[in-house]
């Protein structure tokens, strides 16, 4: 091979890696935009610190290092469950149209985890709606229809997955909900309240591990299988090639 060809085949592969992280490197750089465009607009417009909106809250507060600890937790329970569904649902391929339902339960439940999540670091339902004028209770309602909407959706199939998981974290859901509603007060209240929803949080998290679980195994069989045909189709040409040289 000559210097002028390798140089080309260099030069073409490094093009093909250039354009093949296209995708992934807009995606960074839009997320972080739109992100840092949003501290940028607090401080600029809202008149609010950077160093409120960049530096950890325990800091801010000048608080002990284990404050908020396990709300904390819950937060990166939340996005880890969000994260599996969105893993999950581009891995499962469109061939079946069971397996494109399942595909859109899972983005659909990665969306509606990522808002429960935000809801809970940003405590929207508390104080941001409420400063809006969007009292709790018709957030806690919303919720609820957006809940009902959901599972109307897809109970045929959450039926057929670890669905005792789900009404576990339902269940423990609804236990914080309820908790909070009545306002008791106390350090009781705050665990009951708290490791209800903690509980809840964490039951979420396994039965998406589960249903992501079972869709990348379903990914894996799909592709064994598209390899078996491709080799049975690769063996049949052969062999029809043979039968011809034979006939002559």
């Amino acid at each position: 091979m000559t210097t002028n060809n390798k140089k080309k085949n260099l030069l073409h592969s490094c093009f093909r890696y250039f354009k093949s992280s296209l995708p992934p490197v807009a995606f960074i750089a839009t997320v972080s935009t739109f992100l840092l465009g949003i501290v940028l607009y607090l401080h600029i417009w809202q008149n609010v610190p950077i160093s409120d909106l960049t530096r950890d809250t325990a800091a801010i507060g000048q608080l002990p290092f284990y404050a908020g600890f396990l709300s904390q937790i819950g937060i990166l329970l939340w996005a880890a469950s969000a994260m599996l569904c969105f893993f999950s649902a581009t891995v499962l391929p469109n061939c079946r149209a069971s397996y494109r339902k399942l595909k859109r339960f899972l983005f659909v439940s990665a969306f509606l985890t990522l808002i429960l999540g935000l809801d809970d670091a940003f405590l929207l339902h508390e104080t941001v709606f409420p400063q809006l004028g969007i009292p709790s209770k018709v957030t806690y309602v919303s919720y609820g229809v957006f809940l009902l909407a959901y599972f109307l959706g897809f109970y045929t199939l959450i039926l057929k997955t670890d669905h005792i998981l789900i009404a576990i974290a339902l269940g423990f859901f609804g236990i914080s909900i309820a908790i909070d509603m009545l306002n008791l007060s106390g350090q009781r209240a705050f665990l009951f309240e708290d490791g209800a929803k903690f509980v809840g949080i964490v039951s979420w998290l396994v039965y998406f591990f589960q249903t992501g679980k079972y869709s990348i195994h379903l990914s894996q069989t799909t592709i064994e299988l598209g390899q078996v045909d491709t080799h049975i189709a690769q063996r049949q040409v052969k062999h029809n090639y043979a039968s011809t040289n034979d006939s002559y």
